[in-house]
């Protein structure tokens, strides 16, 4: 990898771009909705050399209809979907996201292969004596089912409700809206809502909590729940794609994103029968999810493409 150095308005300088693409096979370009990606792909074409994109759920439909809806479909139509349409291949984490890239009119080849991950060395769930529910995260409410999750918990009685813990980065201050959303439900006594918490306090309050929660209305394959899964913390999920699949193998308690089902979630994660979930989901990281194969599956699906010229260079951005 090679540093680039930037120019205007932090894009990546075409001599940067050139230097760092010489003798490429392939362009791996991350995420959606940048135009440093649409810089990098013209520049990759320049120099003859096929781009893969790696969209991380930026073109989920819901991402479309949320925030500058009008300023986003403008730029679909004018950079980002033809960015999208010319793009050798696109990889996927899950067969699940096909349809979002087709429901677009981006017919390409795909490459399927979810992230890999190592859980670290000698963390494992041991749950605090002060059991708690941990979520970790974006404030995002609407994206993040926070809101679904804060009707959850009051839907449970009191008298069978564990304390939930939120810890997360601040989005356009919609930290301070989920706290008014635990003041409104009267949930003060039941709620925290906290800072993000990084390295060796993330795993030890990871490790400590009674299991783990993530609420999305919508996700592709957010760290966090491998994470927590991955040391054996019970999880609760929505059916986004990693959350789906880790449910599918017995390696977290999948629920639909609405109140009265998360609170059927919530008692489930609560019950000592979930500690078998944990275990469950340590073997399948351990075993479908590890670095070696899923890099080795990339590899392959990759190669294979490059050798049968599959995903030739298309028509231009």
């Amino acid at each position: 990898m090679l540093p680039l150095r930037s120019g205007p308005n932090d894009l990546p300088s075409p001599r940067s771009l050139a230097r760092a693409f010489e003798g490429a096979d392939l362009a791996v370009l991350h995420g959606g909705w940048d135009v440093r990606n649409t810089v990098a792909a013209i520049a990759a074409r320049r120099g003859d050399i096929p781009y893969l994109v790696t969209p991380h759920g930026a073109y989920y439909p819901q991402v479309f209809d949320r925030r500058k809806v009008r300023l986003k479909r403008a730029w679909w139509d004018l950079v980002e979907g033809r960015y999208l349409r010319a793009a050798w291949a696109a990889h996927l984490f899950f067969e699940a996201e096909v349809s979002h890239l087709a429901g677009r009119g981006a017919q390409l080849p795909l490459v399927i292969a979810p992230n890999g991950f190592v859980a670290p060395n000698g963390v494992r769930w041991q749950p605090a004596a002060n059991a708690y529910l941990l979520w970790l995260g974006r404030y995002d409410p609407e994206h993040k089912g926070l809101d679904l999750l804060l009707d959850a918990v009051a839907r449970v009685p009191e008298g069978e409700r564990v304390p939930v813990r939120l810890h997360g980065v601040d989005w356009h201050g919609m930290r301070s809206a989920v706290a008014r959303m635990v003041r409104e439900r009267a949930l003060e006594a039941w709620v925290r809502v906290e800072g993000p918490v990084y390295g060796d306090e993330k795993w030890e309050l990871m490790a400590g909590a009674r299991g783990f929660l993530y609420p999305s209305r919508w996700d592709a394959s957010p760290i966090a729940v491998v994470e927590a899964a991955s040391i054996g913390v019970p999880t609760l999920v929505t059916p986004f794609p990693v959350g789906a699949f880790l449910a599918s193998r017995g390696g977290a308690i999948e629920s639909d994103a609405e109140p009265d089902a998360l609170a059927r979630g919530l008692r489930a994660l609560v019950d000592p029968r979930s500690a078998a979930v944990g275990d469950r989901a340590v073997e399948v990281i351990r075993d479908e999810l590890s670095w070696s194969r899923v890099a080795q599956s990339w590899r392959t699906q990759v190669r294979r493409m490059l050798l049968d010229g599959a995903g030739a260079i298309r028509g231009g951005i």
